[in-house]
């Protein structure tokens, strides 16, 4: 089996449990009506989200001495994404005169278990990225909210190749099969640190959550 095909392995064998529940909640929070106060909920989570992801970057940066010179490149360029996507968030917070003081511990400890002084889990630290991506192309697409729309294509637009890069370093990381145990721990403690986190959003937000976990245990 290579490296890309293991890869391909953990996204089938933990979809239903993790990726798939992940991915559906996160589009039923999408589609929430902007109009609401659920909805302006939902960004002052994001924002944070984004922030968090933007500030572990920069301290990565600092941190890992053991970073190529094109894997620090990458990750201040992301890095600088991530609180660009911020600010954008913010600016729409404004709009609807709304803080971004929901609290950000939760986010904190996602990205600070990448920050533990294993340069190994850093390099795996996007494995679940994936959901943040579809969450907002799908944002961008049912949104009846121009200002929102505008919003959600200018993060997709930073976003695009992520995923595809992401993909082919957990590949090239596959590769090395004593590698692979070490990478499927990350894989699942990933998704599934994420899947508790968008669970409590969802069901805080009024998502119907146990109806969207049903649909994957059939």
């Amino acid at each position: 089996m290579t490296g890309k095909e293991f890869v391909e392995s953990l996204y089938s064998r933990h979809f239903n449990e993790l990726e798939g529940p992940v991915v559906a909640i996160r589009k039923a929070l999408a589609e929430l009506d902007p109009k609401t106060p659920e909805f302006v909920g939902l960004m002052q989570r994001q924002a944070k989200k984004e922030l968090a992801h933007g500030l572990a970057f920069t301290r990565a940066v600092l941190q890992y001495d053991e970073l190529e010179p094109h894997e620090r490149a990458f990750v201040a360029e992301q890095a600088a994404d991530e609180l660009k996507h911020y600010a954008l968030i913010k600016d729409y917070l404004d709009t609807r005169n709304a803080d971004d003081d929901v609290p950000s511990d939760a986010y904190d400890a996602y990205f600070g278990q990448f920050l533990t002084g294993d340069i190994r889990a850093f390099r795996l630290c996007n494995i679940a990225e994936k959901s943040a991506v579809i969450f907002m192309e799908h944002l961008r697409d049912v949104t009846p909210d121009p200002v929102v729309r505008k919003m959600a294509s200018a993060i997709v637009d930073d976003e695009e190749g992520h995923g595809d890069r992401v993909t082919a370093k957990l590949g090239r990381f596959a590769e090395d099969e004593e590698n692979r145990a070490f990478l499927e721990n990350m894989y699942v403690q990933s998704w599934a640190t994420q899947k508790e986190g968008v669970m409590c959003e969802g069901r805080e937000l009024g998502v119907d959550v146990e109806k969207i976990l049903a649909q994957f245990k059939r």
